[in-house]
């Protein structure tokens, strides 16, 4: 092995490293995919064909065999990360050409320059594919990040067969691979360049899992809205556009407990969510909604008036008292209470505006259930909180 240096082990043990590390993550469910690991070891497979070399020919097909499957694994791992179609087909196509290729130019034509230089290209071009279909889809920085990465893994495969194939003389024997200067280049770029692709595709990957395990910690799971802490999160960033006019509501199903003792509690959670997706459906869009307990929502929308979210919530009330409910095992007539309130100026805290819109709701109940009540300004009886947005003191509804 002429090229016998410390420089020709480091690839293949990084890779298998990083490989194991993606394995074990995957195993974990950090990783959503497993062909990250499996792309990576492949990758340290097929220079450990080029360092420790069995027979050229076979040598020089099996490695291009497992550098394209590494392409499309690393491929599906990108496609997989952001939610794209896998194309499995096109993309299963293209190897199978590429494939059929490979044999020609190894076993028939037998042209290492030749074959370099589709491996290289075809390598590029399915990972490539990926790459230009994922660009658009990332927003986040590390996500930019890692297809910036990939692209330069493509562009450096691209260069060096283009440089090596036509603007240098080398051999066109398969059995002077190993020896070659294009093996060398091949492991020196791989460790100053490539090797950002696996820990920048390993810091984009656990940055999503962050954010999925932080979503999932901020959302009821019965209903897919958020929860009283992400409820929190989404009004503070509302209130930094500091809108000139606000409402808040708060919400409850009447007479939920009889909903319960006469239908059962899978029942009620049929009429819990189908109230949540009402919500989401008409405010959504324009503002935040959470479940905050039991048969309990509340509703903060920037930029609409007390006056205006009455209205929106006198349409949703009728809607929702003129359901269907025999299918879902109960019957007609369950109603829902809203109480709305301004955020006005005088609010020094926006819990004191949740504070006069749970008023009205118990004004909406004494009078009689399935009304919605506007609150005025803020009572001098309101208690005090020591964090603005928090709504920690907004008092649990009763049925």
């Amino acid at each position: 092995m002429g090229t016998s240096n410390i420089i020709v082990f480091v690839p293949p043990s990084l890779f298998t490293i990083v490989s194991l590390a993606f394995l074990f993550l995957w195993q974990m469910k950090v990783v959503s995919a497993w062909q990250w690991s499996a792309g990576f070891a492949q990758t340290a497979l097929g220079f450990v064909l080029s360092t420790f070399s069995i027979e050229p020919s076979f040598d020089a097909f099996s490695s291009g065999l497992i550098f394209i499957g590494a392409s499309y694994c690393y491929g599906s791992g990108l496609l997989i990360h952001f939610g794209a179609k896998l194309m499995h087909l096109q993309r299963s196509a293209f190897v199978v050409v590429y494939t059929l290729a490979l044999a020609y130019l190894v076993f028939v034509k037998q042209s290492l320059i030749s074959q370099l230089f589709l491996t290289d290209v075809g390598f590029s071009l399915l990972a490539g594919l990926a790459v230009c279909v994922v660009s658009r889809k990332a927003s986040r920085p590390v996500d930019i990040a890692l297809v910036a990465a990939t692209t330069v893994a493509v562009l450096d495969g691209l260069v060096r067969t283009i440089f090596f194939t036509f603007f240098t003389t080398s051999s066109d024997n398969l059995a002077d691979f190993a020896n070659s200067a294009y093996n060398l280049a091949v492991h020196v770029s791989t460790i100053t360049v490539c090797m950002i692709f696996p820990f920048t595709a390993l810091a984009a990957i656990a940055s999503a899992a962050i954010e999925r395990n932080r979503d999932d910690a901020e959302r009821d799971p019965l209903t897919g809205l958020m929860n009283r802490r992400g409820f929190d999160r989404a009004v503070e960033k509302k209130l930094r556009s500091s809108p000139t006019i606000a409402a808040v509501l708060v919400w409850d199903i009447d007479h939920f407990k009889r909903v319960n003792d006469s239908f059962g509690h899978s029942v009620g959670d049929k009429v819990i969510v189908a109230l949540a997706n009402e919500l989401h459906h008409a405010f959504g869009s324009i503002g935040c909604v959470a479940r905050v307990g039991g048969e309990e929502f509340v509703t903060y929308l920037p930029n609409v008036s007390g006056k205006e979210a009455s209205a929106l919530a006198n349409l949703l009330r009728i809607s929702f008292a003129d359901r269907d409910w025999v299918e879902e095992g109960a019957a007609n007539g369950i109603t829902v209470s809203c109480g709305v309130s301004d955020v006005v100026v005088e609010d020094r805290r926006l819990e004191h505006a949740f504070l006069r819109a749970d008023d009205a709701l118990y004004a909406a109940k004494s009078e009689g259930r399935n009304k919605v009540v506007v609150k005025g300004t803020v009572s001098a009886t309101c208690s005090q909180s020591d964090d603005p947005n928090s709504l920690a003191h907004v008092p649990r509804l009763s049925a």
